[in-house]
């Protein structure tokens, strides 16, 4: 596993990945409200690691892709080395925790990884990372990955907020992916999205073995 740094929150994905993405929403800024209990606990999210983890790993399951059991890393010296990720330093060392699971397709392959960062309780933010090779072989898989973690961290409620008038992930993923491939540059980014009460933000980056795509979850 190699550390990349993200201006929001970030966690790396597989070693084989190597793309590195900005993400710039809320906690890369100071809380607006007065009130706002300080260090991470204004940026939890409202499930812990165990349910998350739990639930995503189940519906996975009943769709054919497989998910590892977490890793959890919890030493200093294994969140320096692990989940390093943030480029703000104060907000770096706020960071306790971090589990990390493989994700796989119903023959073996290597798809991806799904991860979490925050304090011991509860993550600050989810990642979902899968590789695709140049032709988009494995996209379905990827698009039911990204769907069923919006779904179980976020909300089931697309069909009722149609997030940038996108009738489905799927439809939001497409244009992003003909964005991509239309476009000159390496990276292409829906940049944040809110849903419910949260934010997410889908990224696509060309790298030496196609396609790295990116899910960020967050308050």
């Amino acid at each position: 596993m190699k550390s990349k740094k993200y201006a929001y929150v970030g966690i790396a994905a597989a070693a084989s990945i190597t793309a590195v993405v900005v993400f710039l929403t809320q906690f890369n800024m100071a809380p607006t409200e007065p009130s706002a209990p300080p260090g991470l606990s204004a940026y939890t999210l409202d499930f812990t690691y165990a349910e998350a983890n739990s639930d995503l790993k189940n519906i996975l399951m009943s769709q054919n892709i497989n998910m590892s059991k977490p890793v959890k890393l919890s030493t200093p010296s294994d969140i320096n080395q692990y989940c390093n990720f943030l480029t703000n330093q104060t907000r770096q060392a706020m960071i306790e925790y971090c589990t990390s699971t493989e994700i796989k397709d119903e023959h073996g392959n290597f798809l991806g990884n799904l991860d979490m960062i925050g304090s011991p309780l509860t993550p600050v933010m989810v990642i979902a990372a899968a590789q695709t090779d140049p032709m988009f072989g494995n996209y379905n898989d990827i698009k039911i990955l990204f769907g069923d973690v919006v779904n179980e961290t976020i909300c089931q409620c697309w069909a009722t907020e149609t997030p940038g008038n996108y009738t489905t992930l799927s439809s939001m993923m497409d244009a992003l992916r003909d964005f991509h491939l239309k476009g000159k540059e390496p990276d292409s980014t829906t940049h944040g999205v809110p849903l419910n009460d949260k934010h997410f933000e889908i990224e696509l980056t060309t790298n030496s073995k196609g396609y790295l795509w990116k899910l960020l979850v967050a308050k």
